[in-house]
């Protein structure tokens, strides 16, 4: 036995395939039923017999109008043969709704021919009672008004569908528009990396690797000094061509190349540490678990923030200073990232290592990194902290429903 569940949701799949008209037999009989309850009307079983072969017929309309057109044609003619007026005007009845099911979907010939076998059912049906202009009339109205109510629905149905086509082609044209458009803006700006920063930063690279060769050995914290520039300018430069690549062909911004999970903790490791030989005491606290759970986008964004973090309390405090990195999830799949410092407190009396004229101001990369988080669901929090400076990023689940579908 079937449960009431599944029996619902078939009668749903019926009624909504087939439309209300797919109801009208049920209407037919229990009006037919009601004449029942008349005490002039005594139906015979030829009524009965009629009017449930013309209900029964009509589900088959979804798919078969014409046919059905005919099958009621033949049972309206059969109730003159039979004497059932009746079960003849069930059959009339529903004749009509299949010729103007025939007229929504069978627009042509086959509308034409059901029509005219309707008319002729309809005349040999009503001549014997009535005279040949009512006759005519009748014969009028069963065919006139289903051809008219059907074509006027297949119209409608049509211009929808033509809307919903319009719609869709401005909507792919606008798609392909912006994706055109945002190439464009992606090749300009590779060119301008790779022909002017890239360049530079080369340049850079070039001649500090020479001063290194070249000029003798005078202190050894200045020969540290220059390895560390010659190694941080070409990190600097292997990732600019790393991001010409990706804005070239933005189709490698997903490839494991760029940043994977053992890539990303590397990656901290090394900012890190950089961190640490510019003089600050760096605490980490750096979840693996929650790093293995990252996409490539959130990857690339937490790395940012921890380099924008960091950054930021180099800039802002003294050296000496002490920074805390905390990196763990937030408890509903997404992570968490924080770095503080305390403004180099405890490391002596100096001048904090950047400028503070304009104290909480967002600089540009924070103001990159809000747009980044944004695109991705999260949260920034950037701002001055018991005497130090503190950043505080929430990123969602990568799995979770974000309202924009793709960051390009």
């Amino acid at each position: 036995m079937r449960p009431i569940g599944e029996s619902m949701r078939s009668l749903r799949t019926y009624v909504s395939g087939y439309g209300w008209v797919r109801l009208l037999p049920m209407a037919g009989a229990v009006g037919f039923v009601g004449l029942l309850h008349v005490p002039q009307v005594e139906p015979s079983l030829s009524d009965w017999l009629i009017a449930v072969a013309s209900a029964a017929a009509v589900p088959a309309g979804g798919r078969r109008p014409v046919p059905v057109v005919l099958a009621q044609c033949a049972l309206l003619v059969a109730s003159v043969a039979a004497s059932a007026k009746i079960g003849g005007g069930v059959a009339q009845i529903l004749a009509c709704v299949a010729l103007g099911e025939v007229a929504l979907r069978c627009p042509g010939p086959r509308m034409w021919w059901s029509a005219l076998a309707l008319g002729a059912a309809g005349a040999v049906s009503f001549f014997p009672a009535y005279p040949l202009a009512a006759n005519a009339l009748i014969v009028l109205l069963d065919t006139g008004l289903p051809l008219l109510l059907g074509s006027f629905l297949r119209s409608q149905r049509e211009l929808a569908s033509q809307a919903e086509r319009r719609a869709e082609e401005a909507e792919q044209r606008r798609a392909w528009e912006t994706k055109v458009a945002r190439a464009d803006e992606r090749a300009a700006v590779a060119g301008e990396l790779h022909d002017v920063v890239a360049h530079h930063v080369a340049s850079v690279v070039l001649r500090v690797g020479v001063v290194r060769h070249v000029v003798p050995s005078v202190d050894p914290r200045l020969d540290e000094a220059l390895e560390d520039v010659h190694t941080i300018g070409g990190q600097a430069l292997t990732d600019l061509r790393r991001l010409v690549a990706v804005l070239r062909d933005p189709a490698t911004a997903g490839e494991p190349v760029l940043l994977s999970s053992d890539g990303l903790s590397a990656e901290l490791d090394r900012v890190v540490e950089r961190t640490r030989q510019a003089g600050a005491s760096v605490e980490t606290a750096v979840d693996p678990e929650t790093l293995g759970r990252l996409d490539t986008a959130h990857r690339h964004a937490v790395l940012r923030l921890v380099q924008e973090g960091l950054t930021n309390a180099l800039r802002h405090a003294r050296p000496g200073a002490h920074v805390r990195l905390v990196l763990r999830s937030d408890g509903g799949g997404g992570v968490r990232v924080e770095v503080n410092d305390d403004g180099g407190k405890d490391a002596g009396t100096g001048p904090p290592a950047r400028l503070k004229e304009h104290p909480g101001h967002p600089g540009h990369g924070l103001l990159v990194m809000r747009e980044r988080l944004e695109l991705l669901g999260g949260q920034l929090d950037v701002g001055p902290e018991d005497g130090g400076w503190a950043l505080r990023a929430v990123l969602p689940d990568a799995s979770a429903p974000r309202g924009v579908e793709e960051v390009s």
